[in-house]
């Protein structure tokens, strides 16, 4: 897709390509998927919250979203041209057994989600 916009930079500049799969992915779905390819879809859990009660800066709560958000192919697929090699599904599971095997997966991670941590505790 990057290519693509690189070779026709008179109908990509100013547009945006959202780099997903062949369909539009909410932000749960994407969650969904991301649990599925790691095995572990039984234990995910959505909570969707609004950041005012949760006190919380939104800008600084990425990914969580305080509205609606997905992502579709459509200016990639029309100005582009662009068509996926691989189905979303497949990439996320080849990703996830690439960051199992260089160890990242079981590296201690405290700390680094408090944010999460704090959202969660307040709704």
């Amino acid at each position: 897709m990057i290519a693509l916009a690189i070779t026709k930079p008179d109908v990509a500049n100013g547009k945006i390509f959202n780099a997903v799969s062949d369909r539009a992915v909410s932000l749960d779905g994407m969650a969904r998927m991301c649990a599925k390819a790691a095995g572990m879809a039984d234990k995910l859990k959505i909570v969707h919250y609004d950041p005012k009660k949760a006190d919380v800066d939104v800008k600084k709560a990425f990914p969580f979203r305080p509205v609606h958000f997905y992502s579709e192919p459509r200016n990639a697929r029309t100005l582009l041209g662009w068509a996926p090699k691989w189905r979303l599904e497949d990439a996320l599971a080849e990703r996830w057994a690439f960051y199992q095997k260089s160890g990242r997966a079981t590296k201690d991670k405290a700390g680094q989600f408090d944010l999460d941590d704090q959202i969660i505790s307040k709704v």
